[in-house]
């Protein structure tokens, strides 16, 4: 069960920044525990190379929109310059800067989190969906025990907490 902080988004506007790491497509309705798993296992088997060209310590998991409605392209990745280089296997994708709504669950809470934003908090939200943008989880380290931070774009709001990417 998540925490009702959990279910308190705050909005901040992140500045764009780039994201080094392994991409998969995934197929909506796919989106298992087991399929993240995997994912996550591959960039750990590339970390070490990723890890020595990151500007942060912060882990993104970024699903970046496809164009096709069921199917977005996720990034397990890092942080680096912009003109980083790109080892053999690996991607860089540039996140445009947008506001987001930022919720925070534990690791083993993610996918709650996902379908109480877009089922029940996003429906009666004051802001709307922004789908140009990826939703994207930054998780600060390595440590389980750190929340996820779910950062879900969004139009609409006009105060704002600015945020450096």
């Amino acid at each position: 069960m998540l925490k009702k902080k959990t279910l308190d988004p705050r909005i901040e506007h992140r500045s764009a920044f780039t994201v080094l790491g392994i991409q998969s497509r995934v197929k909506r309705g796919s989106e298992t525990p087991e399929l993240f798993a995997g994912i996550w296992e591959k960039f750990e088997n590339r970390r070490e190379s990723i890890e020595s060209l990151s500007t942060g310590a912060a882990y993104y998991g970024v699903n970046f929109p496809t164009g096709m409605e069921e199917v977005s392209n996720y990034l397990a990745g890092m942080m680096v310059a912009d003109n980083a280089e790109v080892p053999v296997g690996l991607v860089r994708r540039r996140v445009q800067g947008s506001d987001y709504a930022i919720f925070e669950c534990p690791v083993e809470g993610i996918g709650e989190c996902y379908q109480y934003i877009f089922s029940r908090w996003l429906p009666d939200a004051p802001l709307s969906f922004n789908p140009e943008n990826p939703v994207f989880e930054e998780y600060p380290g390595i440590d389980a025990k750190l929340p996820v931070r779910v950062h879900i774009p969004v139009t609409g709001h006009e105060q704002t907490t600015i945020r450096q990417g």
